[in-house]
């Protein structure tokens, strides 16, 4: 079976309010990634006259349709409109995806291994933290200007960074890995028993014991303004959930039957995880992850809106909402991004409870 005709098939069992939330993410999509270099729109930061109403023509240059208006700035909302979206993306989708594999991580460890399960090496433990920290030093920490400027170019920019950052992360864990089984062959090779689950647990209260929101406001507010640092707290913040909700999964599928007869048939407890546990742990992450970037878009939406980490100089949605402060006459500057973000949020949701009854059908019965 070719992969259009499953396409197809999928697409038939999609209900009416799935068919138009595909739809909708769809265009988001088309729009976000092609719209700003496409060439034919006003650039978001060029001024005209301000407050104009849509299908209004700019005062400074009569040859110039605002769509949908202006701003209390004079920038074009449906330029802004567009920009925003590709933020929103850029900002939220690598966040959710640093999350999910960071609460995956973690969830995984705790649910499967317990307090006991799991025994690790004291060099590998060292040599994966230096790794880590030179991983974060070399491919984040110093490529924030970088990135900012990939954010500003376009999507292909965007993706350049993204394949640099990911050699960068692949050169040093492949070091980190000829390190680790240098020093077993040369050194001594002591394993400690970990506590997993519950120094997982505590890390988990530890994040979640202050509101989320004013948790990612009070760092950002103490942050230098970058997209970057908005993508690291916001993952920061919400790898709890996913974790948490793995661990759950896990703490049931490990007492299933066929968990205890693949230990018997002496399978490796990493392939038992892999092979056997964690898939069927994975669909309601699918659910997780669609809510979280939901949220997420609402987070960046939301500190654009304050002018807390998001650079003033980068479209966002929440920032065509600040200017309606100034004007509480210029409705479009309310209308557009609010039905904008609730259809987005909604769309994903939608979408997130089919792919959750596709993957696991006894969940709806």
């Amino acid at each position: 079976m070719s992969q259009i005709t499953k396409i197809r098939r999928a697409f038939k069992r999609l209900s009416g309010p799935e068919r138009v939330a595909a739809l909708f993410l769809s265009i988001y999509l088309l729009v976000a990634l092609l719209g700003p270099v496409s060439g034919w729109l006003i650039l978001p930061n060029e001024l005209g006259q301000t407050l104009q109403p849509p299908f209004a023509m700019d005062g400074v240059n009569s040859r110039t349709m605002h769509w949908l208006g202006t701003d209390h700035l004079g920038r074009d909302v449906l330029a802004n409109l567009i920009y925003g979206a590709r933020t929103a993306l850029w900002v939220s989708l690598p966040a959710m995806l640093l999350a999910t594999i960071i609460g995956l991580v973690l969830g995984s460890v705790a649910g499967f291994w317990g307090n006991q399960g799991l025994a690790i090496s004291v060099a590998g433990g060292i040599f994966v933290f230096l790794g880590a920290m030179l991983a974060f030093y070399y491919g984040i920490y110093l490529r924030q200007i970088a990135w900012r400027q990939a954010l500003q170019e376009g999507s292909a920019s965007m993706l350049g960074e993204a394949v640099k950052t990911s050699f960068i992360f692949i050169i040093v864990a492949l070091f980190s890995w000829l390190a680790v089984k240098a020093w077993r062959k040369i050194g001594p090779d002591k394993r400690i028993s970990l506590p997993a689950d519950q120094l997982v647990l505590k890390s988990i209260e530890i994040v979640g014991a202050l509101p989320r929101i004013l948790l990612v406001l009070c760092l950002t507010a103490f942050a230098q303004p970058a997209v970057l640092t908005v993508i690291l707290l916001s993952a920061f913040t919400y790898w709890t959930g996913i974790a948490r909700l793995v661990r759950g999964e896990l703490l049931q599928v490990k007492q299933l039957s066929y968990i205890e007869a693949a230990r018997v048939a002496g399978l490796a407890e990493k392939r038992i995880l892999f092979r056997h546990a964690l898939p069927n742990a994975l669909p309601p992450v699918i659910v997780a992850f669609a809510f979280g970037l939901g949220n997420l878009m609402s987070l960046e939406a939301t500190l654009s809106f304050l002018g807390i980490g998001i650079p003033v100089d980068v479209p966002s949605w929440g920032r065509l909402l600040r200017g309606i402060r100034t004007d509480f006459t210029a409705w479009w500057l309310l209308v557009f991004p609010t039905v904008l973000l609730c259809g987005t949020i909604l769309s994903l949701q939608t979408l997130a409870q089919f792919c959750l009854r596709m993957l696991d059908p006894t969940r709806n019965k």
